[in-house]
């Protein structure tokens, strides 16, 4: 009886602290990195410009970068509305839920990214075809019904076979003219 109780003990006292040890606060990147610095100050010049176009799109494209679609999402989120209707910062949502594993939302953004491109003389014809190109790669994880777009194989597939169509559309338009 007395073996017993001890292992049950000895039992629950590995499993507490590994609950503690799992569960303890882990940084992004090292904070005595200069990227940390760089990205605390951008989230401070972010947070006191708020209606700064260029800071809340270098702010989401950071986050994005460092592996951290959340915040992205929050950050587009949480700009003011004229901000939010921006086509770039848009794309960067879409991308965000993507990382996700949010598919269905990232390709209606990129739906509405590419829609909000159109027609505005500060998308150039290189922004037109990279939204494109994401919204094409998109709709191809819907219609394969790719849950998690990290891990699924068939992202990088999408992605060649999107950029592919890309580049022979570009091609025919070049030729066109001839």
């Amino acid at each position: 009886m007395e073996i017993r109780l001890s292992v049950v003990l000895l039992g629950l006292l590995l499993f507490a602290g590994a609950a503690l040890s799992a569960s303890s606060p882990r940084a992004v990147f090292d904070p005595n990195l200069g990227e940390a610095r760089e990205l605390a100050e951008l989230e401070d010049a972010a947070s006191q410009h708020r209606h700064d176009l260029e800071l809340t799109r270098r702010l989401a494209a950071t986050y994005l970068r460092l592996g951290q679609p959340g915040l992205t999402i929050a950050t587009v989120r949480g700009a003011p509305a004229e901000l939010g209707r921006d086509p770039l910062l848009t794309h960067r949502l879409s991308q965000a839920y993507e990382a996700s594993g949010r598919v269905d939302d990232a390709l209606g953004t990129a739906q509405l990214a590419r829609a909000r491109c159109e027609g505005q003389p500060s998308c150039t014809p290189a922004t037109q075809a990279a939204l494109e190109m994401h919204e094409e790669a998109l709709a191809m994880l819907v219609r394969w019904g790719v849950q998690e777009p990290r891990r699924d194989g068939r992202t990088g597939l999408a992605y060649r076979l999107a950029q592919r169509t890309a580049r022979i559309a570009s091609l025919g338009l070049n030729g066109a003219g001839e």
